[in-house]
Parts: structure tokens; C-alpha cells; sequence
């Protein structure tokens, strides 16, 4: 069985005291289109960062193909071709 492409199971994820993401889990499949969809606050971008090794899950298991990238350092998961862009502009330079 080919493995998904993006896998997370029962990931776990503090910030600070507050425990934001409580067992997440998820299967990207290859050729399919996934979405994230939730209200302001659900823990979209915490689950992306989280992905990225931006904010470190405590717990659970994240994989990109057959690779495990839980608890790897964000510029090995970058070069494995997993990004992230946030909705602001801030990361882009703007000519004024």
C-alpha cells in the first residue's frame, strides 16, 4: 500500500500553557485535493505551523510520504517540499 502524502495521527500541540491541538489527525491523499476548514480560532494555522516544525507537536505522529518529520528541525521538512505561506503579506516584499 503506497503511503498518504501528508499523514497526521493524534497530534498534540502547546502553545505556551494552552493546549491547542487535541489529536489531530488526517490523511492527505496523493491526486486528491485536501482542505483545512474551520472558524477563526479552530486551529488551522496551528496545525500547518505545527506540520512545518514552526511550533513543535508533543505528542503524536506526523509523516510526509514514507518519511516521518515529527520533531524535525523546519529546514529539513522545507527540503522534503512542505511549505507554508501565511494569508498576510508580511512574508512578501511590497515595492511602495
Amino acid at each position: 500500500m503506497t503511503p498518504s502524502l501528508l499523514n497526521l495521527e493524534n497530534v498534540h500541540t502547546y502553545i505556551g500553557l494552552y493546549h491547542i491541538l487535541q489529536g489531530v489527525s488526517f490523511r492527505a491523499e496523493r491526486n486528491r485535493i485536501t482542505l483545512l476548514l474551520g472558524r477563526n480560532g479552530a486551529g488551522k494555522s496551528t496545525t500547518l505551523r505545527t506540520i512545518m516544525g514552526l511550533w513543535p507537536a508533543s505528542r503524536g505522529r506526523i509523516s510526509f510520504g514514507a518519511t516521518d518529520v515529527f520533531g524535525r528541525p523546519t529546514s529539513d521538512i522545507s527540503r522534503l517540499g512542505i511549505a507554508y505561506v501565511p494569508e498576510n503579506m508580511a512574508s512578501f516584499r511590497t515595492s511602495a
